[in-house]
C-alpha cells in the first residue's frame, strides 16, 4: 500500500470505528475520543500495512491528526 495522507487517515478510522470525516488534520488525537488500545492498535496497522516503524511512545497525547500522519510519513521507506 503507498503511503499516502487518506490510507493513514483510513487506517485510523477503520480501527478507532470513527467517520473519516471526524479525522480533521488540526483535531488532536485526545479530543477524538480514541481508546489507547484503539491508537495502538492503529499504530500496528499502520505498522503492518505501510511498512514503518512507530513507538507508541513517539506519538504525544497533544498530537493532531496532521502530526501522526506526518510522523507516518517521514518514517516511509525510500
Amino acid at each position: 500500500m503507498t503511503i499516502t495522507r487518506d490510507a493513514v487517515i483510513r487506517i485510523i478510522a477503520e480501527e478507532s470505528g470513527l467517520d473519516e470525516a471526524k479525522l480533521a488534520p488540526g483535531t488532536k488525537l485526545q479530543e477524538l475520543d480514541i481508546s489507547s488500545i484503539d491508537l495502538v492498535s492503529a499504530i500496528f496497522t499502520i505498522e503492518d500495512k505501510l511498512a514503518v516503524t512507530i513507538a507508541p511512545e513517539d506519538i504525544a497525547p497533544d498530537a493532531t491528526i496532521d502530526q501522526l500522519v506526518d510522523m507516518v510519513m517521514a518514517r516511509a521507506p525510500a
